[in-house]
């Protein structure tokens, strides 16, 4: 009887163990087999990433701007690295290739959390240490070598801060962005990093087998790289020469564009930098020595400055639709404005004399200016300048745009705890003080005079995939109107076309080609930022010119011979419509005061 239970007891026992392990198999092949095979299999081959190429960006003219060259690059896999041959293969490949052994067991510690992946230790390889990394091939266990395209700029810093640069992904994109890994290319700056998710392609890929050593037996398996989409720009590569070349030597901006539709035809800030320099690896020191000297990755055509007497055209606009002054009420520049106990000057020594409003802005009066300042006021000068879309971001399709500053009242006193006063309302008329914008914002306000409509800048013309077919073109986008009535605008416009004709502007006077304009010098700390905006043909604007200058000191010198470079390339290459010369300013509008002789710039 005792023996028949212990012999139950024991079937019980040994079923319940079958039971266990039958179990057990199950989870381990059917529900977590995918996993085990998937570790297995790992275990036998390693994966090397192809990278793909990233599409080409070409000007308007389809004109290549940016390319791609392939490149050698040697990776370290970590799962096949034995503990006990570090050392040894950390030493042999930093004398093969030129990384630090300290820099290379950075590269393990910061890839410990992604164990999968390769290391990139080095790219851009030349073909004698292809050679010898081969050859020693037996004595670097974990070390593979493949190929990886790199960016390549045919006309060097060319159009740099529109183009921008790629680079490997950082600690934080990785953190933020989805869908990217440890090695991939991202755009840093530019179309490079607006578009990157048209430019960046999918990347293929190697599967090496290794042996029970780690060593890297062959290829088990291979896809092909798809290379990105190719992306069109709105602008013209020999007008971008032109821009960049004016610039040569100096720090400013060039804004180019088409007022019809806010396509870009030209951007350029200077100084710049050479983005091929991003095509291999860079540290972080020297990195903060490049950027240090004269911060040439500072996009200064999205960054805000002064404006100067190119803003005079808003305060000038809150007049004249608020029927502020009439046109024949003349005021009396004497180079001097008292408002209480200070005295405000004039550019001109002697001032101007008699002049009305519209004179005022022909000869860039200060003295007319401070007065119509006084009689708009911070409100309406405030209300134009949002009209016209100053005080923030015009939308443009580039990283980096800042919004810009439009002060109020309310701003002044909650920020400064004290009270708007007269000598605010002068310094913003003549577009100094608090009053900050962007060169781009300012070719939007010159855009609004010239056409009545505001359209948001755009560079990017169209993407295509590799067939040329258009995954999307970009379309117009008004984003606004001129907040003047038919009448306001075109005496505004005709007072500009003086400015050019006559007046401050006459060093941007392009025969055959009548441009209407302003010229700007704002006062800062050092010497002043020199301004010129301009818009050609008069009568039918089909271009935009904005001009800065830090430290360039007057607008009538550098600035607007700048904008007639410009205006010379545009009537010589674009322009095919008939060129009529206007007739003359209506005599009722001119009020000559002791200034009247053609305008020498200074």
């Amino acid at each position: 009887m005792e023996f028949e239970v212990r012999g139950r007891t024991f079937i019980i026992i040994l079923i319940i163990l079958i039971l266990v392990l039958i179990a057990r198999l199950w989870q381990l092949q059917i529900i977590e087999g995918r996993g085990y095979g998937k570790l297995s299999k790992d275990n036998a081959a390693r994966i090397i990433r192809i990278i793909a190429p990233r599409g080409l960006i070409y000007d308007r003219e389809k004109r290549l701007l940016v390319g791609n060259r392939a490149v050698f690059s040697v990776y370290i896999l970590q799962n096949s690295l034995k503990e006990a041959k570090v050392e040894d293969v950390v030493s042999k490949l930093s004398s093969m290739v030129g990384v630090s052994r300290e820099k290379i067991f950075d590269l393990l510690d910061a890839g410990k959390s992604h164990p999968s992946e390769p290391i990139l230790v080095r790219d851009d390889l030349s073909l004698s240490t292809v050679s010898i990394l081969e050859e020693e091939k037996s004595n670097l266990p974990g070390v593979a070598v493949t190929y990886r395209p790199v960016r390549t700029y045919p006309y060097g810093r060319l159009a740099a801060h529109l183009l921008g640069y790629v680079g490997e992904t950082t600690k934080d994109e990785l953190e933020k962005l989805e869908g990217y890994k440890l090695g991939d290319l991202i755009g840093k700056e530019g179309v490079e990093k607006t578009y990157d998710k048209y430019l960046r392609g999918i990347d293929g890929g190697q599967q090496i087998e290794v042996d029970v050593y780690g060593q890297p037996t062959r290829i088990a398996g291979s896809s092909d790289p798809i290379q990105g989409k190719n992306v069109i720009l709105t602008i013209d590569l020999e007008l971008q020469k032109v821009v960049d070349d004016s610039l040569e030597g100096k720090e400013g901006a060039v804004v180019v564009l088409d007022p019809r539709n806010g396509e870009i035809l030209a951007l350029s800030s200077k100084p710049n930098f050479d983005p091929s320099i991003f095509a291999g690896p860079m540290d972080r020191y020297e990195w903060l020595r490049m950027d240090s000297a004269g911060h040439p990755f500072m996009n200064r055509a999205l960054s805000v400055y002064p404006p100067g007497s190119t803003f005079k055209v808003v305060t000038l606009s809150s007049i004249l639709q608020e029927n502020k002054f009439s046109l024949s009420e003349l005021i009396n520049c004497t180079g001097e404005f008292v408002l209480g106990n200070r005295m405000a000057k004039c550019w001109r020594e002697g001032g101007h004399g008699r002049l009305n409003i519209l004179e005022g802005l022909v000869w860039s009066c200060d003295v007319v200016f401070y007065t119509l300042g006084l009689a708009a006021g911070p409100a309406l000068m405030s209300k134009y300048s949002d009209e016209y879309g100053l005080g923030s971001k015009t939308g443009v399709d580039l990283p980096g745009e800042m919004d810009g500053f439009v002060p109020t009242e309310s701003w002044k006193q909650k920020t400064f705890k004290i009270p708007w006063v007269k000598g605010d309302s002068i310094n913003m008329a003549i577009g100094q003080g608090f009053l900050q914008v962007t060169p781009i914002q300012m070719a939007n306000v010159y855009a609004t005079i010239a056409t009545g409509e505001r359209y948001r800048p755009f560079i990017v013309k169209a993407c295509i995939d590799r067939d040329g077919k258009a995954v999307f073109s970009t379309k117009p986008e008004k984003i606004g109107v001129s907040p003047l009535s038919k009448e306001n605008q075109e005496i505004l416009k005709r007072t500009l076309r003086e400015v050019v004709r006559r007046g401050t502007g006459v060093a941007a006077r392009v025969a055959g080609l009548p441009a209407a304009g302003k010229t700007g010098t704002a006062e800062n700390p050092e010497e002043p930022h020199a301004w010129f905006m301009c818009y050609a043909p008069y009568t039918t604007p089909e271009v935009v010119s904005v001009s800065f200058v830090a430290h360039g000191e007057h607008g009538d010198r550098v600035t607007a011979y700048i904008a007639r470079d410009v205006l010379t390339w545009y009537k010589e290459n674009k322009f095919k419509g008939e060129i009529v010369e206007e007739d003359e300013f209506p005599e009722q509008y001119i009020v000559h005061g002791a200034y009247k002789e053609k305008y020498i710039p200074r």
